[in-house]
């Protein structure tokens, strides 16, 4: 009977040593695990920061483009408009110039 005892109470100070020790690699696995995601925080954060800038950056180029485009046609429009108004006005001024040089005005 002492021997069942005795293994008992073996496999009882075995069980309070594998709990100790797994305790403390649980600590250790925690500890790690804090530092590492610290890590992959801060790589997170960069790796942000540049996609950001990237993502500016082209927003900025696609802006700037999509603005000497409009910039282009609307000043061939305007070039075209002003064109049209001297086409016009080439006839009322001879008109003018005529009129004055008759001394009808």
């Amino acid at each position: 009977m002492s021997t069942i005892i005795d293994c008992i109470q073996e496999a009882e100070l075995n069980a309070v040593e594998i709990k100790t020790a797994a305790l403390e690699k649980a600590n250790v696995i925690a500890g790690n695990a804090e530092v590492r995601s610290a890590e992959i925080a801060k790589l997170c954060e960069a790796e942000c920061k540049a996609y950001r800038e990237r993502a500016v950056r082209e927003a900025e180029q696609e802006a700037q483009k999509a603005y000497n485009n409009e910039i282009t046609v609307k000043r061939a429009e305007a070039s075209k408009y002003a064109a049209d108004r001297l086409k016009e006005t080439d006839g009322i001024v001879n008109e003018i110039v005529r009129r004055i040089s008759r001394g009808s005005c």
